[in-house]
């Protein structure tokens, strides 16, 4: 089929985890504005859509929201906010049911929208729910690139490569990139990755991308707690130097 869903932009990258509260919504955040540091133009699209964060994570209180654009039929551009870090949000919605248990041709008139502002943005970040629902899926498959967020707990290694099998067995997904988060120095990050690479390589026949670490700092749940932007707050700090290594990796990170 020669549908725009069927070819995504390459500027689209999914940011996904097995588990929830892995930090995924802070990486996005910080990520994007680790690229809107570099001069890109980015659009964050909060793709949680029944449990919506990333406003909440910004300090904002949307009027509209991706709840407005599927049922009220309001266009996109109505919808999408310039946040204080930099960077545009399309936000969801929060506590909304019917949201989070989508039919199929919303999710495709979700996409559709989303698609057509894609061309005016560098990067489009689309921070999904955790784990392997139809709805969570959907929006992975919609990016060519996902980005898999993990940390040492067991539960996190085995969602994570439960959602990879998922993506790659059932949909011949082939491009993953790792981002290990709350690790004590970058030697704990590649020892982590090494393993998720080598089970991945074993058993799936697939190589995956380590793109960056994150360490563990007591400036990170701060900054949550205060709704703001760590890497926009202090650049220079260890957890900003590592988003912005992310961010550069993601930039020079060829399908």
């Amino acid at each position: 089929m020669s549908s725009p869903l069927h070819t995504p932009h390459s500027s689209l990258t999914a940011i996904a985890s097995g588990k929830g509260g892995v930090g995924k919504t802070f990486l996005t955040a910080n990520l994007a504005s680790s690229l809107v540091r570099t001069g890109k133009k980015v659009l964050v699209v909060d793709c949680d859509l029944g449990l919506a964060n990333m406003d909440i994570l910004l300090g904002i209180s949307p009027t509209l929201t991706l709840q407005d654009v599927i049922f009220e039929q309001r266009d996109i551009n109505e919808v999408i906010i310039t946040t204080k870090a930099g960077f545009d949000l399309l936000p969801a919605s929060s506590g909304v049911k019917e949201m989070g248990q989508l039919m199929y041709d919303k999710l495709q008139t979700i996409k559709e929208t989303i698609h057509t502002v894609v061309p005016e943005y560098d990067h489009v970040l689309l921070d999904t729910g955790a784990g392997i629902s139809e709805v969570v899926l959907q929006f992975n498959l919609f990016a060519p690139r996902n980005v898999i967020v993990l940390n040492k707990e067991p539960t996190s290694m085995t969602d994570a490569y439960a959602v990879i099998k998922v993506m790659h067995q059932r949909f011949q997904t082939r491009t993953f990139g790792i981002v290990v988060n709350s690790v004590g120095d970058e030697n704990e990050a590649q020892k982590l990755f090494d393993h998720m690479d080598g089970v991945c390589k074993n058993f799936l026949q697939l190589p995956l991308h380590y793109l960056g670490h994150i360490v563990r700092h007591d400036a990170i749940p701060q900054s949550v707690v205060n709704q703001r932007i760590l890497v926009q707050e202090a650049p220079d700090s260890v957890v900003g130097r590592n988003c912005q290594t992310i961010a550069a990796a993601i930039s020079n990170w060829k399908n």
